[in-house]
Order: structure tokens, then C-alpha cells, then sequence
């Protein structure tokens, strides 16, 4: 950063030793305006961006105190040092408390103006640090809805000193980041985004711009300028927002979104511009486009009630139960078409999956799936559907679990065939009742005899005795947890005969229904 300086004294001959005698290029510093008075350099400051004033006391019209004041009260940023003979030290130091940075003796003052304006470019830093934070935070308010006010976020720009006259907005979503960066550190991930954070500073450097990250993956970036060029700028924006997506691309690897608003005219529509930036970004991350601009005559409504999520989701199952991924597959792809058809809102469709994870997890019900990892690993299947940030990346996670839920179903020394799962969904759900072979049969759509036979060779153990454990795993939770006599447990699990239960009770558990409870 080049910092510009601006020397005001009214004798020449200081003002061109101050030129020449000083290395300002070795100081970062670009020597812009000399000026021979307070008054003109006050007209000087209404045109040109000032950062460090070093200015005589004494002059005419406009004395340095006076100067130092103005400064104070209208250009607090720019940071003033004062040269002063001896005899002016004391009136010098009234000056104080207007945050004057130094005083300089006159005598060869170019031996100490390096000090001075170092110290002066650190107090530039702390404060535009300082002032960044306050920008930041406020823009994260108004990009949050919590400041909505359009006279409120005038004033507040205007205290901040955010100055907009012909205005963009461009919201810029990191899509990949933790998928990518699993093992990064909070400080590492917070260094990623602020990188990409530089990307944007570097593309809009010759624009009037800000640039704040909203969250831990999102970033905005509001470039100004001028009423003659918003056609001009209609083009660069997006050329600028490639330019980034190409340095993300190149060194960082990730997978960047931009939302891109109309042009606004006053700091009133700030808050509407976000929301178009927001609303682009989230057309484009339904496309899979990198980079999507605000249409306001697109009135597409959500159209939710016509995505038929749970009809989609129980024919899913039916694949995954029949271990047939290439339907299954099939089926997912036609659901998230009918989200993008609808645009339904990333959270609608969070809920979806959420619902597809947990019939699926309901099929490793039985015991025999217990020490699975993929079983025991429920919790954390969901929390990575409410991390996605993305449909495409929701689709991908979904067909992976999808893949993995069949592969496990169908693969060796696990194996269950679709009529075995359905003869224990129809135990799990009717144990209650009085049913038999035949029931379980007709259930399932098969003759009695081969299912009995079936099941036999593919578990090992007769369906009446599987039909028998399960009632009596039930009854003794009942008689665990409940007050209920031994008849009303031995209806509560589908056999009306008291003797009949206390028989089957005995034979699995080697205990009467009366000692188990008396134990208890």
C-alpha cells in the first residue's frame, strides 16, 4: 500500500526541501498535494484521498491548529503531523486533542520525518484494521436481516465510511471446503477463507469496493462505481468473479458459487441487493452454475406440494430392499429433478433426505446388523446431510449412502433376500396379532409351504420360532416396564391363551412369565 501524503507550510523553500530531501517511495509514502495554506489544503481534501497531513503551524488564513481541528472533525482517518519552531512548541501542544500523531522542530525536520510517519502508518493500520471489523460486522447485519431499515443502514454506512453511489453486490459461496479439508484446523480453515477473501480484494483493486466474510463459507463483495459505466460494469463484474473462481481454482482447489445482484443507486437498497445476490446464488447452486445473475422477472414459485418427496422415498426403499441400485439411483435422480423443477429450498430438501436415511437405517433393524459400522454410524449420516451446502452436494452423499445401505444388504455372510426382510417387517409389524404361517404368506405373496422352506435355509431357523422369539423379546419388555397382568402382556403380544403364552415364555426364556417378573 503506497500512502498518500499530502505537505502544507507556506514558506516554498520548506515545502521543496521536504520534496526533495525526503525518500518518501522508501517510506511507502507517494508525495500527492503541497499546499501553501490551511484554506487551500481544506479545498485540496474535498477532491483528493489524504492519508498522512504534515503541516507548518503558523500561516495565514488557516493556521496548523486550525487545519489539525478540521481534520479532526471531517477527515479523522488522515493522520497529521505537526512542524513547530521552538518558540510555537507550547501552542503546539494544544493540538493534542485532536490526535495530532508528532511534532517536528523546523530545524532539518527531515532527519525525524521517517519516524513520525512510520508511527503515522501503524496508527493507519490499527485504525483501518479497527474499522474493517465495524464494516464487517455491520455488513454481516444487514446481509443477516437484522438490521432492515433503509434509513437506519444510510446512517450506518455513512458512520462507517461506506460511500455508494452506483453499486453490485456478489455473494460468493465455498461449496467444497470441508469436504475437501476433512482434517483442517479452525485456524487453518479460517486462513482458506480469508485467502479467498484476498482473491477478491486483488480482482476489484481499481474499484471502490468491500469485501467481508458473512460465515465460515461465505463471502460478499459490494463494488461501486460510477453512473456512466454500469453498462461497463454490467460486463467486468463477471469477468472479475471469473478471475477469482480461476485463483480459488488453481491454488486452492475448491469449488467456488457467485450470486450477482442488479445495480442499485442508493444505500437504501442495500438490503434489497443482498437478498438478489442470495436469491441468484441459490439458482445457481440448483444448476450446478458457477456464476448466476439476478432476474427479476423470474417468479417461479416453490411449488412444493407438487414434489412428491415421500412417494419418491418409499419406492426408493422398495429398491434398496430389492438390492436393485440402478433403480434406486434412477429414482434419486428423478426426486432432485422435481426439486430443481420446483426450487425447493435447500432445507425442504435436507428433510427429504433426512427421512431417506432413517427408513433406510430401519431396514438393519434386526439384531444380526448390530455391530455394523455403517449402522452405527446413523448420527453421523445425518449430520453430514445438514452440512451440505449444496443440492449437488446433498445428491452425491444421498447416492453414496444409497450404494452402500444395498452393497451391505447383498454382500456376503450378511445376506438376507428380499422375502426374508419382508417376512421380518410383517413379524415387526403385526407380532401383536394373531397371526400365523399363513398370514405371513399372504403378506408376502407366496405359497406357505416354499416360504417356510425358504426361510429355514436362508436364516437357519424355522419362522415360527423367529415369529415366537420375537413375541416373547416383546413380552418381557412389557413385563420390565408395565404394571400390566400376565394376560393382558400375553394379548399385548398376540396370544390370547394365558396358558399357551406361560408354554411358549418358558420354552425360550427356561423361566414362567410370574418368576421373570417376580425377578425383576
Amino acid at each position: 500500500m503506497m500512502y498518500k501524503v499530502m505537505i502544507v507550510d507556506d514558506e516554498s523553500v520548506i515545502r521543496q526541501g521536504l520534496q526533495s530531501f525526503v525518500d518518501w517511495k522508501s517510506l511507502d509514502c507517494e508525495l500527492v498535494v503541497m499546499a501553501s495554506n490551511g484554506m487551500e489544503a481544506k479545498e485540496y481534501l474535498q477532491s483528493v484521498q489524504i492519508d498522512i497531513v504534515i503541516t507548518d503551524i503558523k500561516m495565514p488564513g488557516m493556521d496548523g491548529i486550525e487545519l489539525a481541528k478540521y481534520m479532526y472533525e471531517n477527515h479523522s482517518h488522515t493522520k497529521v503531523i505537526l512542524l513547530t519552531a521552538y518558540a510555537d512548541f507550547a501552542y503546539a501542544q494544544s493540538a493534542i486533542k485532536y490526535n495530532v500523531v508528532d511534532f517536528l522542530v523546523k530545524i532539518n525536520p527531515t532527519e525525524k520525518i521517517p519516524e513520525a510517519v512510520q508511527k503515522a502508518k501503524e496508527l493507519i493500520a490499527l485504525q483501518q484494521k479497527h474499522l474493517s471489523e465495524i464494516r464487517d460486522k455491520f455488513i454481516k447485519e444487514v446481509y443477516d436481516n437484522m438490521i432492515s431499515h433503509p434509513e437506519v443502514i444510510a446512517n450506518k454506512m455513512k458512520e462507517h465510511g461506506i460511500f455508494l453511489d452506483h453499486y453490485l453486490i456478489a455473494v460468493f459461496e465455498i461449496n467444497d471446503l470441508a469436504e475437501n479439508h476433512s482434517e483442517t484446523t479452525s485456524r487453518e480453515y479460517d486462513s482458506l477463507v480469508n485467502q479467498v477473501r484476498h482473491f477478491s480484494n486483488l480482482a476489484f483493486k481499481d474499484s471502490q469496493h468491500y469485501t467481508s466474510i458473512i460465515s465460515r463459507n461465505q463471502l460478499v463483495s459490494i463494488v461501486s462505481f460510477a453512473n456512466e459505466n454500469e453498462s461497463e460494469y454490467k460486463q467486468l463484474i463477471p469477468n472479475k468473479c471469473r478471475e477469482i473462481l480461476k485463483m480459488v481454482d488453481n491454488f486452492m482447489n475448491f469449488t467456488v458459487h457467485v450470486g450477482i445482484s442488479l445495480p442499485h443507486i442508493s444505500p437504501f437498497e442495500l438490503s434489497e441487493a443482498f437478498g438478489e445476490a442470495k436469491k441468484a446464488l441459490t439458482d445457481g447452486l440448483y444448476h450446478d452454475i458457477a456464476i448466476s445473475f439476478y432476474h427479476p422477472n423470474d417468479t417461479t414459485s416453490l411449488g412444493l406440494r407438487s414434489v412428491q418427496t415421500h412417494t419418491y422415498i418409499d419406492e426408493i426403499i422398495t429398491y434398496i430392499q430389492q438390492e436393485n441400485a440402478v433403480e434406486a439411483s434412477l429414482k434419486l435422480t428423478k426426486l432432485f429433478d422435481s426439486y430443481k423443477e420446483n426450487n425447493a429450498p435447500i432445507e425442504h430438501i435436507k428433510a427429504g433426505g433426512l427421512l431417506l436415511c432413517s427408513m433406510t437405517f430401519k431396514l438393519f433393524a434386526e439384531p444380526q446388523w448390530a455391530d455394523l459400522s455403517f449402522v452405527n454410524n446413523e448420527s453421523k449420516a445425518y449430520a453430514q446431510i445438514q452440512n451440505c451446502k449444496s443440492i449437488r452436494d446433498l445428491f452425491q452423499m444421498l447416492s453414496s449412502f444409497i450404494q452402500s445401505s444395498i452393497h451391505i444388504l447383498s454382500s456376503q455372510g450378511n445376506h438376507s433376500n428380499y422375502l426374508v426382510r419382508e417376512v421380518n417387517k410383517c413379524i415387526r409389524e403385526h407380532f401383536n396379532k394373531q397371526i400365523n404361517l399363513q398370514f405371513i404368506a399372504e403378506y408376502v405373496h407366496v405359497n406357505s409351504s416354499y416360504l417356510s422352506r425358504l426361510y429355514k435355509k436362508e436364516t437357519g431357523e424355522a419362522l415360527m420360532d423367529t415369529l415366537n422369539k420375537y413375541r416373547i423379546d416383546m413380552a418381557k419388555r412389557m413385563l420390565k416396564n408395565s404394571t400390566l397382568k400376565i394376560f393382558e402382556v400375553a394379548r399385548g403380544v398376540g396370544i390370547e391363551d394365558p396358558a399357551y403364552f406361560t408354554h411358549v415364555f418358558t420354552k425360550y426364556t427356561g423361566v414362567s412369565p410370574r418368576a421373570f417378573k417376580e425377578k425383576i
